[in-house]
């Protein structure tokens, strides 16, 4: 089931439980009509409602909140500019090499900011 609204819950849970609106109707203390209507989406019951309906039908409704990971601005617009041949090359590598080339980069950017400065004193 993709669809999820109210209307396609209720009509799922009647049909896998092999009844018929009237069925479904008389078990919720309801008209067959009223059914029809929630299945229609012509009106959109209440929490409570569409849960006695499926309690009447045989099944639990179950719901949760689940918390959303938290998107880091920076990441999320820099995502599309990501080489992802360079990042698969990279994953190839051993963690040696990976640790290795970490390092020179930290050497290479340390003498860069050793640079800076002598030409900043220059000045």
């Amino acid at each position: 089931m993709s669809d999820i609204t109210a209307a396609a819950i209720a009509r799922d849970a009647r049909k896998r439980a092999g009844l018929t609106q009237r069925d479904l109707a008389a078990r919720a203390h309801t008209t067959q009509a009223a059914i029809a209507r929630i299945e229609a989406a012509d009106t959109i019951p209440s929490f409570e409602t569409l849960r006695r309906l499926l309690d009447a039908a045989g099944f639990d409704l179950r719901v949760d909140i689940v918390q959303r990971a938290a998107s880091d601005p920076v990441v999320e617009a820099y995502k599309r500019d990501i080489d992802r041949t360079l990042l698969i090359e990279n994953l190839r590598r051993t963690v040696d090499e990976r640790l290795r080339i970490n390092a020179e980069v930290q050497l290479f950017g340390n003498e860069l900011k050793r640079a800076l400065r002598v030409a900043e004193r220059k000045r």
